[in-house]
């Protein structure tokens, strides 16, 4: 499963998920802030992925 963590008014998540639906990649898109206090092992993924590229979004995780 592909997890797209992502927030309101962000450019570069609007055009990685116009991108995967024209692909016709499936996606389950989360909210950002869950990051912040994780509720299970994506989101706690979604955190270490965040740390590596300086809290930038989008955040992509496979599941």
């Amino acid at each position: 499963m592909k997890y797209i963590y992502t927030t309101e008014n962000c450019p570069k998540c609007e055009t990685l998920k116009k991108k995967y639906k024209i692909e016709g990649v499936q996606f389950v898109e989360r909210n950002a802030d869950r990051i912040k206090q994780p509720e299970d092992d994506a989101d706690r993924e979604a955190l270490v992925q965040a740390s590596m590229q300086n809290m930038e979004l989008p955040v992509e995780i496979d599941m």
